[in-house]
């Protein structure tokens, strides 16, 4: 099976594409930063600009390859696309909503969802313990008493 040199230019191309894109979002990066962590950064807005501007040239390869099928610079380019918006939303899907992201089981070890435990105002993580008073919050080694530091009665 040879493939045609139309095929690999359409594919050089859709890569170049996304090449492109990820060297603009990583020089957003490096000129914003990411100061707010609780909300998307400016390389993300440009990452999902990219990733937009990929859907809709997907869109646009799979009319041309209908309408004419014998073009393969637009199936090289179409597969790339392809490849790029649908591996996004399967990682996306996959990984970051069904893998990463655990949910609030109740239990502070096997969950992410931190609570704090109202009568003593205490977070215990794993060999942690945070407690907090006021505003503000002491970290605390599991292993010192908590009447030791003078918080709780013995």
């Amino acid at each position: 099976m040879r493939i045609e040199k139309q095929f690999v230019t359409g594919i050089a191309r859709g890569l170049t594409y996304y090449a492109g894109g990820a060297a603009l979002v990583w020089l957003t990066y490096l000129l914003f930063g990411w100061e707010y962590a609780h909300a998307p950064g400016a390389h993300h807005m440009v990452g999902l600009l990219v990733l937009v501007i990929g859907a809709v040239l997907l869109i646009r390869r799979l009319i041309a390859v209908l309408t004419t099928p014998a073009d393969t610079h637009n199936k090289g380019a179409l597969l790339v696309h392809a490849l790029a918006v649908v591996g996004f939303i399967l990682f996306f899907k996959l990984i970051i909503l069904n893998g990463a992201l655990k949910r609030d089981t109740g239990d502070p070890a096997g969950s992410e969802a931190l609570t704090l435990h109202n009568q003593t105002n205490t977070l215990p993580l794993s060999d942690t313990l945070f407690l907090q008073v006021a505003d503000s919050v002491q970290h605390i080694e599991k292993e010192q008493p908590l009447h030791k530091i003078g918080r709780l009665p013995k």
